[in-house]
């Protein structure tokens, strides 16, 4: 029997902000795999995972986009849990407006 194996991996390329990419990524729990990817093959923290989402954001907002996110393994078929997916998300008709 094989397990299949999920790892993110996080390619960085130029950013300015030494500092702030490297504690995020450090805080995320990756480890080094070569001199600019960093692998996260463990399970996170809620603090980790916080991390992890911040360093996405920084990225996202820094004109460079520093961070490139792989992962080695594919986004799973939801088609079949329509009915499931929708009970959970809620519907229309349970959503209100705030006042």
């Amino acid at each position: 029997m094989t397990t299949e194996t999920h790892a993110v991996r996080l390619r960085l390329s130029f950013f300015e902000d030494f500092c702030t990419v490297a504690g995020l990524l450090r805080d995320t729990g990756a480890r080094r795999e070569a001199s600019r990817i960093f692998v996260i093959d463990s399970d996170l923290s809620p603090a980790q995972t916080m991390a992890l989402v911040q360093l996405l954001e920084y990225s996202r907002k820094d004109a460079n986009h520093p961070v490139h996110v792989e992962t080695s393994s594919r986004i799973p078929n939801y088609q079949d849990q329509n009915a499931e997916l929708l009970a959970w998300w809620g519907t229309i008709a349970d959503w209100r407006p705030r006042p």
